[in-house]
């Protein structure tokens, strides 16, 4: 629907899209070591919240191998104040290291629902985005 965003650094590369205007996924592969992908990811889904009050985000972290103490403390600080616009936030993880960095940033946000299959957490990205803006209600597979 939407054009998507790729950025590269040495450390890694990250990716952005819109499979429905309320709706953004975010991938990334390598290590994010520092705080200069996440701060253009951030500054993306600021962008896109200034249109589209009520998103669902998604994060397709499977293949990323670190997320540093200043990635993490730069995306958590900046989505504080974006989460009254925030429906719903997500995120699949392939590392045990990466949920480490998750669990301490869910603990600042109020919770964010992991995934560790991706099935699972592409069924939901497709849910978010045949559902009206802001109206889109995670399921896990322990409620149903």
């Amino acid at each position: 629907m939407h054009e998507t965003k790729t950025w590269t650094t040495p450390n890694g590369e990250q990716w952005l899209w819109r499979p429905a205007p309320h709706v953004i996924v975010t991938k990334f592969r390598g290590a994010m070591y520092d705080a200069s992908l996440a701060n253009l990811a951030m500054r993306a889904i600021e962008d896109i919240i200034s249109t589209e009050p009520r998103v669902d985000i998604f994060h397709d972290w499977e293949d990323m191998e670190l997320y540093a103490t200043p990635a993490r403390t730069l995306m958590t600080e900046r989505a504080i104040p974006l989460a009254p616009y925030i429906n719903t936030l997500s995120v699949l993880f392939g590392s045990k290291v990466v949920l480490m960095g998750v669990s301490l940033a869910s603990i600042k946000l109020g919770g964010i629902p992991t995934f560790t299959q991706r099935k699972e957490f592409e069924q939901a990205v497709r849910q978010a985005a045949e559902s009206p803006p802001g109206t889109f209600k995670l399921k896990l597979p322990m409620e149903e």
